[in-house]
């Protein structure tokens, strides 16, 4: 079980059983789960963007793990991708016994199984069946931190199929993603982990979650982005960052989430995201010239929507995420 440990990428930390026989991803730091609001504990159990990497010669392999379902919520399929030397190979459902990886190509090679984008997932281990050694496979590339709504997080989708998996692929980026679904609301104790985790390239897509649950408002959210700008500044003072604002939200673009509160500062998506861009706009111009924006509407705009790619009208669905990832990566590479 060590082994899976130590070839886990994407993650920030993770949780032990008492007597070792699982462990559990997770996406925030363990030991400070108890200080951290339940919307954000909760999609942070979910390995969106965890992969399992080992180098072997094995045709035939063993994931050894269970989903972990809460109790009274959503029941999600848990379904894993594996690629090997970077091409998907194939998806498969979590079961109650694992998940087996058969018909691989003979001969050495690096193989990546991304975990769920949800539910949590227990791993017992991973083994070759046909008695092939694995070794821990590390990523090379550059590490890529996103953080994020639920539509960074990943949304009816296999775990390749989100927009920063896509991007990642196309940039040639070590990705870990900090996309809490509901839980995007500019923690200061996010902040300070998105500081102390090591990156070379960083991106923060931001505003929905505020506009849904009226977190922040016109006083509180300019400050809460600058001091969240400020806290990995104070780490990262060069990584380049994109300041991601929302996508094309439909009626929120003009619409208040709650009409009875527009006295006391509330903010429309379009609002929102002004105040991102004005935000980064003047942090350029005191000197971060490593800080860049992107208009979220790049990556969906109402063109895309009135073709029917949010069917709830907020998540893109998994054609249109990779479809975004595709989009992000390009106007990346044309900066």
């Amino acid at each position: 079980m060590t082994e899976v440990a130590r070839a886990l990428e994407g993650v920030i930390d993770v949780e032990w059983a008492a007597d070792r026989s699982w462990t559990l991803p997770w996406r925030l730091p363990v030991a400070d789960l108890d200080l951290h609001h339940p919307a954000v504990v909760l999609p942070a159990m979910c390995p969106s963007g965890i992969r399992l990497r080992v180098r072997t010669a094995s045709t035939r392999l063993l994931l050894d793990a269970e989903s972990v379902q809460l109790q009274g919520g959503p029941v999600f399929e848990a379904w894993c991708d594996l690629s090997v030397d970077g091409e998907l190979v194939r998806s498969t459902a979590l079961g109650v016994a694992g998940a087996v990886f058969g018909g691989l190509p003979a001969g050495m090679k690096d193989v990546e199984i991304a975990l769920p984008i949800a539910p949590a997932v227990r791993l017992r281990g991973l083994r070759a069946l046909d008695g092939a050694p694995l070794h821990p496979a590390p990523d090379p590339r550059p590490r890529w931190t996103v953080y994020g709504s639920s539509i960074t997080h990943g949304y009816a989708a296999a775990p390749t199929q989100t927009w920063p998996a896509t991007a990642a692929r196309l940039l040639d980026r070590n990705l870990t993603n900090l996309g809490y679904g509901g839980g995007c609301l500019l923690d200061p104790l996010v902040g300070r982990m998105l500081a102390k985790h090591p990156a070379d390239f960083m991106t923060l897509e931001l505003g929905i979650n505020v506009y849904n649950t009226a977190a922040l408002r016109e006083r509180t959210f300019a400050p809460a982005v600058h001091g969240l700008l400020a806290e990995i500044r104070s780490r990262r003072p060069d990584v380049p960052i994109t300041v991601v604002g929302p996508v094309f939200g439909g009626e929120r673009e003009t619409e208040l989430a709650d009409g009875m509160l527009e006295r006391f500062g509330d903010l429309t998506l379009a609002q929102l995201r002004e105040v991102l861009q004005r935000s980064v706009e003047l942090l350029r111009k005191r000197g971060d010239t490593a800080l860049t924006w992107m208009d979220g509407r790049e990556l969906c705009s109402a063109a895309d929507a009135a073709r029917g790619v949010l069917p709830d009208g907020l998540h893109p669905d998994a054609a249109h995420q990779q479809e975004m990832g595709r989009r992000y990566a390009a106007a990346e590479t044309g900066r």
